[in-house]
Parts: C-alpha cells; structure tokens; sequence
C-alpha cells in the first residue's frame, strides 16, 4: 500500500470539489474562528458552503473530533477525505451526515472514491457562518436590514450580535452565503 501524503490528495481533491459544483470558488485553507482553524478545500456557492477535510495516511486523526465541531457549525455539508489507513476510524470520528471520500493510490496518481455521500447539515450555526463575513460586509448586511442605526461604528462581535437579533437564521445563512460567494479574493481583508 502507497503512503499518500496531504499533497498528493489535495491535488485531485480541487478538481473534484469543483466539479462538484461548477458554479463555487473552491478554495484552500479557508480560516474559521477567526483564523484558528483552517479547513483544507471549501467550494462556496450562494447555495451551499462544502468543506472537504483531508487526512493523509501520513497524517493523524488526533484533531479531526475538533475540526468536525467547528467545521460542522459553519458548512451546510462536509466531507472527511481519507487515506486507506484512516476510512474507517476517520468515519467513526464525524457525523453520520458527513460525507466520506476514500483517496487511494492507481498508478501514479490519486483516485477519489465517494464511500458516503455528504447529506445536508442538520445544525448549523448563523452565529458561527457569520463569522465568515468581514466587518464591512456585516455592517452592509446592516443598512440592507435598516438595522445599522446605533452600530456603524460598532465592533464586530456587536455587528454580529445584531445581525442575529434582525434576520431570521435560515435568511441570515443565505445572504452570508451570497456574500461570500460574491467575493473575489478571500485574502484581502
């Protein structure tokens, strides 16, 4: 059996987020909690949010509980993408709604193979989407609302706040993810 590394994984896993869906920014290292954790690929579309989480057979699975929690209150769907050494402890470790992808070697390259298929997210979190949202996005989600008044000049985590007090969640998820996907290049902020 090929020990397959990160990289080799990653480099087939883009294409096929992005066949996924065509119409998505597929992007790498995607921060979330402000920056303290980084999901490997995520294609964002006004749709949907996708998160695919690698794990090599070099890697370990010690953080993948963690990552779960968090990736799981942000992305309407995620998937686990596992080397052959880690399929089957990698499953037990993420919610039955995940999906899960088995990347193997063939010849001298990455196969993707669909083990389970990512169901849609039956918990997600606005508050924790929203944090997906620069400063001034929130604050023009705001004067859409006609709730800017009294917070223009507010922090974020108030613009937060007042961004959950104002628009329904299943809203509020909707225009964060035509926000997002509207952006052009996610490293400027």
């Amino acid at each position: 059996m090929t020990c397959l590394r990160d990289v080799d994984i990653r480099q087939p896993l883009a294409p096929f987020a992005a066949c996924a869906y065509p119409d998505a920014q597929v992007l790498h290292e995607v921060g979330l909690e402000y920056g303290l954790v980084r999901v490997d690929v995520a294609a964002i579309s006004s749709e949907r949010l996708h998160a695919w989480e690698v794990k090599s057979d070099s890697d370990s699975l010690r953080r993948l509980p963690a990552q779960a929690v968090s990736y799981s209150v942000v992305f309407d769907r995620c998937t686990l993408v596992a080397g052959e050494r880690h399929l089957e402890r990698g499953q037990a470790l993420v919610p039955p709604w995940w999906g899960v992808v088995l990347a193997r070697a063939d010849g001298g390259g990455v196969v993707l193979e669909e083990v389970r298929p990512a169901l849609d997210n039956p918990s997600p979190s606005p508050g924790a989407t929203v944090q997906l949202l620069w400063r001034p996005e929130m604050l023009a989600l705001l004067e859409e609302a006609g709730s800017a008044r009294g917070v223009r000049s507010a922090s974020k985590g108030r613009l937060l706040a007042r961004l959950i007090e104002v628009l329904p969640p299943a809203e509020l998820r909707a225009r964060v993810r035509q926000v997002v996907s509207a952006r052009g290049d996610w490293r400027l902020t």
